[in-house]
């Protein structure tokens, strides 16, 4: 072969790949155009009010990030590109312009067959263009992955088979020293190919001679344990089959239904009045630093990784203890990310080189149909896996398929949600904030449906890691925790709220703060018992795992070790003090009398100089000043709510009589004498600053507690400062 031949073929395929880089890129200039004419914040348009502050922040940030959006549209083009010129040249072996406007045809046919395969894989990257709505029903309804990739394979193999008659019937171009030549480097690649092939068949990866401890902590985020057993409608398989080999806690509590003041309660096993997280984007000047159980396993020599897809309303810094954090970026640009619609990355990123390019994008939980939760799954069990065989592992996972955006993948979303559902309803939650005299939008049914299919997703993610733990033996040695951090209210008790957005952390009670937890010690649970029912709260769970693993226990910790329940011992009863969030239900909408609360808008947060969204402080006031306290012993819920009238209204569900209520009633007493001020860091500002002049402690005017329990009437009690 001349070099004269050799040039001209590198000079086509050059063409071909610069040709379908260029269509990659023109498709990335439409899809800019539309976002811009969408409206997008922090791109390119106008803003006023709280939102300026948004587009201010991210705009310095995304000359990069589209960069590398733009690069993704090129590579992927090009590599397309070369492959309908390949299957061009079954229609034409002419060159030039004819080549060309062959080519293009094929690259648009290839992308969209690729289109076709990813919508009905994930639905939600097309939802919102009105032109597809007609085909992406049908493919919701009757759409199987094997229908795109048949017809692109039939297609395909239609080009192959014209290339090879035309091959067979063209006549010999090559002979003498060429031919040879030819022959010996086709011989070279299939003979290399083939020692490639053996190798990776037959070299293993040397095995770990001591197996290093590894602790697995998963919280599956707004999970309720009525979704188990005859009750869970067959939600989650997987779980089902891990507690084959754990022991659950039926009786098992969260102190906040939200999920950041949740997990910081859960790492530094302390009630959410003394961590200072007590509600979604609190400000990091309001944490209270304290040791987590994590800082335990690192200062143990321990590797501490914690891995999330989702950080828009929970973001593990430092303070958490663990060293590695895989999580999407946290602020201002995670919320413009949502916007930036490049589908074209749900296409050609959602695989392993696309997640290491683009990881805010493809590993991010918050862009629907960009994000694969699927191949996100197999990715952190690779990281999982690779983690533990460098040393002691403690890894914890925090899975948000449950959380908005909502939308459930193949084959989920055809699970329980009825199909003659609007399309917009089956395919992603919708967000409103619910309002004295709101009304639901949707039906009660619908949205537990829904809710449904989102936690059967993060099953089959539960699954994928816990599979990957048992195919490389990593299972039964390893001391694996599986719980929730909350669960999830559908309004069951108001008929008018029926189908509203569903809320968690605005009321105490069994549907909010009632959760799922598990625990498998190493090697299963033994003669240890199969489920307890004595209370369990989830602060017990890192005192848990420290006991379990041999390390000291966390000072001044509310929590106490559940390692005598799961010995099938007694422990003290230890109540479960809880208060509500900070949720978009206005807390009068349950209660006419209550304090009004917060402000519900954008106005309660500001925007920090790096772009981190934050509550502000006059909103921090109202938010503490409207939250419910209670306290839970496994029998009754005592529960003290601010009135408008400035009184606070105690009230009592379950069994209220006798000196085991009494004895609950002034346990929360105590409590909320002792929060929140108490124990707080002294900030510029707070209470507790040396330079405020307000005095130190909890200390409050004197106002009226009512108590209201059954049978009996409402009436004033004693004065009392008002905590928590």
């Amino acid at each position: 072969m001349s070099v004269r031949s050799v040039a001209s073929f590198l000079r086509a395929t050059s063409g071909r790949l610069a040709l379908g880089a260029l269509l990659g890129l023109l498709l990335f200039a439409a899809e800019t155009a539309w976002l811009l004419k969408a409206g997008v914040v922090g791109v390119d348009i106008p803003l006023d009010g709280p939102y300026a502050a948004l587009a201010a922040a991210v705009r310095p940030l995304l000359p990069g990030v589209i960069l590398r959006v733009a690069a993704v549209y090129a590579v992927a083009g090009g590599l397309l590109g070369l492959a309908a010129a390949v299957l061009a040249r079954a229609w034409t072996r002419r060159g030039g312009w004819v080549a060309l406007a062959v080519m293009v045809p094929h690259w648009l046919g290839l992308l969209l067959f690729w289109a076709w395969d990813r919508a009905l894989a994930r639905p939600a990257l097309f939802d919102d263009l009105p032109a597809a709505r007609p085909v992406l029903a049908w493919l919701v309804d009757h759409g199987e992955p094997w229908q795109a990739r048949a017809a692109a394979g039939v297609w395909v193999a239609v080009h192959l088979a014209v290339l090879a008659v035309r091959g067979v019937r063209a006549p010999r171009r090559l002979d003498g020293p060429g031919a040879r030549w030819v022959e010996r480097v086709s011989g070279a690649v299939v003979v290399g190919a083939v020692v490639v092939l053996a190798v990776a068949l037959t070299v293993r990866r040397p095995g770990i001679a001591v197996r290093q401890p590894l602790v697995v902590l998963i919280g599956i985020d707004a999970f309720r344990p009525d979704r188990l057993g005859a009750t869970g409608h067959g939600v989650a398989p997987h779980v089902e089959r891990f507690l084959q080999d754990a022991t659950l806690f039926t009786q098992a509590y969260t102190p906040v239904a939200q999920t950041e003041p949740a997990w910081r309660s859960l790492l530094t096993a302390r009630w959410p009045y003394r961590t200072g997280v007590r509600y979604p984007l609190t400000s990091d000047a309001r944490l209270v630093l304290a040791p987590t159980f994590a800082q335990r396993f690192a200062d143990a020599g321990w590797r501490t990784v914690f891995a999330t897809d989702c950080s828009r309303f929970h973001f593990e810094g430092p303070a958490s203890g663990f060293a590695t954090r895989w999580q999407p970026p946290r602020g201002a640009l995670n919320f413009a990310l949502e916007k930036l619609r490049y589908r074209a990355l749900g296409l050609f990123a959602d695989n392993p080189a696309g997640a290491a390019w683009v990881p805010e994008f493809i590993d991010n939980r918050a862009l629907a149909g960009i994000h694969d939760p699927m191949g996100y799954a197999r990715r952190l069990s690779d990281g999982l896996l690779a983690e533990a065989g460098e040393g002691p592992l403690l890894f914890a996972f925090h899975a948000t398929a449950a959380h908005f955006p909502g939308d459930p993948v193949y084959p989920f979303y055809r699970r329980y949600v009825a199909a003659s559902e609007p399309l917009e309803r089956r395919l992603r939650m919708h967000f409103a904030p619910v309002s004295p005299g709101a009304k639901g939008a949707w039906s009660r049914e619908g949205a537990e449906g829904l809710y449904d299919e989102l936690l059967a997703q993060a099953d089959a993610q539960v699954g994928t890691l816990l599979d990957a733990l048992r195919a490389s033996g990593r299972y039964d040695d390893a001391l694996i925790v599986l719980m929730s951090d909350h669960g999830e209210s559908f309004h069951a008790d108001r008929p008018d709220l029926a189908g509203a957005t569903s809320v968690h952390g605005a009321r105490l009670g069994e549907e909010e703060n009632r959760i799922l937890l598990a625990v498998k010690p190493p090697g299963g649970r033994g003669v240890g018992p199969a489920r307890v029912d004595a209370l369990a709260r989830l602060v017990d769970v890192g005192p848990t795992l420290l006991e379990l693993s041999g390390l000291s226990a966390l000072p001044e910790a509310d929590g106490a070790s559940l390692g005598p329940l799961l010995r099938g011992e007694g422990r003290p009863l230890a109540p479960l003090y809880a208060e509500t969030g900070y949720t978009h239900v206005s807390p009068e909408v349950f209660d006419a009398g209550h304090w009004p609360g917060a402000p519900r808008t954008f106005d309660a947060y500001r925007l920090r100089p790096d772009g981190v969204v934050e509550m502000g402080d006059a909103a921090d006031a109202a938010v503490l000043r409207e939250k419910d306290t209670g306290a839970f012993d496994g029998e009754r819920w005592v529960v003290d709510r601010p009135q408008a009238d400035g009184s606070v209204r105690r009230t009592c569900t379950g069994d209220c009589e006798g000196a085991d209520a009494r004895a609950l009633a002034d346990w929360l007493d105590d409590a909320r004498e002792r929060a929140p001020e108490s124990v707080s860091r002294r900030v510029a500002g707070h209470v507790d600053d040396r330079n405020s002049p307000r005095p130190p402690g909890n200390v409050r005017p004197p106002q009226r507690l009512l108590r209201v329990w059954p049978g009996q009437p409402e009436g004033a009690a004693h004065p009392q400062p008002r905590g928590g």
